[in-house]
């Protein structure tokens, strides 16, 4: 291969869909060579002993044999840091096995503040079709063996160690969401320098778009709540089934909430970072001192606990 493939995994919730969608693009040097479908079919979903690199080494191969010699081959998969709703428990599994794929790659995180991160996760839980109230799901599970939100995988530095020790400390790259906010250009182009994406040469005026966030917060309970009568991820067989999250009701409602009178009278309750300020500030302080230390001065955490 003529470039290191730039290996995105993750976390969720920190502008992974714009870059999917908008940076990681032929109009600025990159080309990605797998899709969702085909990391999880490949990565994810084997089961542990009998997992076999060869099919995705394979797919990795013809994909980077049709590359232009300046195009620079992307993976990019939040999947891979593990499941937050899940605890992440799988994601050290999926390090070991992306060594075995691809030992040379260019490693990158995009991580965000633990106390907007939380918020963010719990909505996008509730997106889903999730139907516990947020301090319900922060409190993950005591049921032996089922796995459910752990407040250690947002320790974003054992991953990274992990990555650094399989893949080489020079080859570990993290973007902090709050950078792209900043200053998206000045971010994109240090990515770019890193991924050796030669033809970048700014972002492409369409990439400078911004998703619109998700619903807010204080319409959790309502659409919680409308989770129990439809269909979803995580609840694909309801009693009373009045449509699909996240549309029908559910998105009937939510657009109703982020209007008036609810947003002029409801706007400034944030019910859900509340919970989380309270219940998890200083809680990451350690791991992100650890993190500082991994990666160096050209990290900026300003802003992290």
């Amino acid at each position: 291969m003529a470039k290191p493939i730039l290996l995105h995994v993750g976390y969720h919730k920190t502008a992974t869909t714009w870059m999917q969608k908008l940076l990681f693009t032929p109009a600025h040097g990159f080309r990605q060579i797998a899709t969702h479908e085909e990391v999880f079919a490949h990565i994810v979903r084997p089961f542990g002993l009998p997992f076999d690199p060869t099919p995705m080494k394979t797919l990795i191969a013809e994909r980077c044999a049709a590359l232009a010699d300046d195009e620079t081959p992307v993976i990019s998969s939040e999947i891979l840091s593990g499941h937050p709703f899940r605890g992440g428990h799988e994601g050290a599994v999926y390090a070991e096995r992306l060594a075995q794929i691809i030992p040379d790659a260019r490693l990158l995180f995009s991580v965000r503040n633990q106390t907007r991160m939380l918020p963010s996760v719990y909505m996008q839980y509730v997106l889903r079709g999730g139907t516990l109230p947020y301090d319900q799901f922060f409190k993950g599970t005591q049921e032996l063996a089922y796995f459910a939100f752990t407040p250690e995988h947002f320790e974003y530095d054992r991953l990274v160690a992990r990555y650094q020790a399989l893949f080489g400390v020079q080859n570990v790259f993290v973007l902090t969401q709050e950078s792209l906010k900043d200053d998206m250009d000045k971010a994109a182009h240090r990515l770019a320098t890193y991924a050796g994406a030669t033809r970048f040469s700014g972002l492409v005026p369409e990439a400078k778009r911004v998703y619109a966030p998700s619903y807010p917060e204080y319409a959790a309970p309502v659409l919680r709540r409308i989770n129990y009568v439809q269909a979803s991820t995580l609840n694909p067989r309801p009693i009373l089934r009045l449509g699909t999250t996240p549309y029908g009701l559910y998105r009937a409602a939510g657009f109703c909430l982020r209007r008036w009178p609810f947003k002029p009278l409801l706007g400034s309750y944030t019910p859900v970072s509340d919970y989380v300020q309270k219940h998890f500030k200083g809680r990451y302080s350690e791991s992100n001192k650890r993190l500082a230390g991994l990666i160096g001065p050209s990290l900026d955490l300003k802003g992290y606990d």
